[in-house]
């Protein structure tokens, strides 16, 4: 019987099985220390357990850093985006088999993760978790992780992220400035945002060296999987707006490096969700200032369809059209 302790902020793991070696793993949380404990005792008693620690590649934690090395072997970094969700997948199946895993195990999984996220984000998790058993090369009698992945599209419960509609109404940009207070760096990123239409990760990443103002561009580097290295070198405008919070945010931005000197991107959406939480605004996205913005080049500055996607950085009219949300009560009397 598997024994289970707490060790300050972790839960420490031991398992005394006769004719094997005694297993010991900590984990950050008791259902992840549970869940490891069933699984090894499982495998002893159905008597296919394997000593993975001379084979790391054959556990699910060492397929998911296969998987990251397969990028870094090039020179590529794996976003954080990515990097997070497959690290959640590593802490729950730390040292499970692959070959021990059953779709039911992956569901479970599934289940918890769906407890906290939404469908698209799920979605997302199991397609990495697939791809890092793809790339293994690992020959299975059952690929269980696509398996499971059948039965959650089948059951609806992941699906293609949903459409946003949300917009700024009267007065929330005020109740935003009374409640960011003395963090008025988020502001910025807000107006910045709102004035260029830039991704929250585009912004994060702004350096002073990518802004021309003498040709009046911003270089941005937009994701783009059929360009090398997944990242194509792009041009916007720099728009009289941008330059006007570049001018008022100088004191903070500095003159050297990035912009924001904030570790990630996801630091600005957790931050603008604090001030939103505080401004007692409910379900407003970072996100959604980049629909605000496009949707006021068409409606404000009466920008063509074409102008504007060159600054979106859409591929295809059918993906700016997704961030096109008009109000019918702002076309009464045409």
């Amino acid at each position: 019987m598997a024994s289970i302790r707490k060790r300050g902020a972790t839960f420490f793991v031991e398992i005394r099985r006769k004719s094997y070696p005694t297993q010991r793993k900590s984990f950050q949380s008791k259902a992840a220390a549970s869940a490891w404990a069933r699984r090894i005792e499982s495998s002893m008693d159905r008597e296919t357990w394997v000593d993975t620690r001379a084979s790391n590649l054959t556990t699910v934690d060492g397929i998911i850093d296969n998987l990251v090395y397969s990028f870094k072997r090039f020179g590529l970094e794996i976003a954080k985006s990515k990097m997070t969700p497959l690290n959640q997948i590593k802490e729950y199946f730390q040292n499970w088999n692959i070959h021990d895993l059953t779709v039911d195990d992956v569901l479970d999984f599934a289940a918890e993760r769906n407890a906290v996220v939404g469908p698209s984000t799920l979605q997302k998790q199991m397609y990495y978790f697939r791809q890092a058993i793809q790339v293994s090369r690992i020959s299975l009698q059952e690929d269980v992780v696509d398996i499971a992945i059948k039965e959650l599209v089948t059951k609806k419960i992941i699906m293609a992220s949903v459409h946003r509609e949300r917009r700024l109404e009267p007065g929330e940009y005020e109740r935003l400035q009374r409640a960011a207070k003395k963090h008025k760096w988020i502001m910025l990123a807000v107006d910045l945002a709102l004035e260029s239409g830039m991704r929250m990760g585009e912004i994060h990443a702004l350096k002073h060296s990518d802004i021309d103002y003498k040709k009046g561009l911003i270089t941005l580097y937009r994701k783009d999987s059929k360009a090398i290295g997944g990242k194509r070198k792009t041009h916007i405008p720099l728009f009289s707006g941008v330059r006007e919070v570049l001018l008022r945010g100088q004191n903070y931005f500095g003159s050297s490096g990035t912009l924001f000197h904030i570790r990630t991107a996801g630091a600005i959406g957790d931050k603008f969700a604090k001030i939103c939480k505080e401004a007692r605004i409910i379900d407003l996205h970072f996100h959604d200032l980049r629909h605000e913005a496009i949707t006021r080049m068409f409606e404000v500055k009466k920008m063509s369809l074409e102008q504007v996607r060159v600054v979106s950085g859409h591929s295809s009219y059918d993906q700016l059209a997704r961030y096109v949300n008009l109000r019918a009560k702002d076309l009464v009397g045409f």
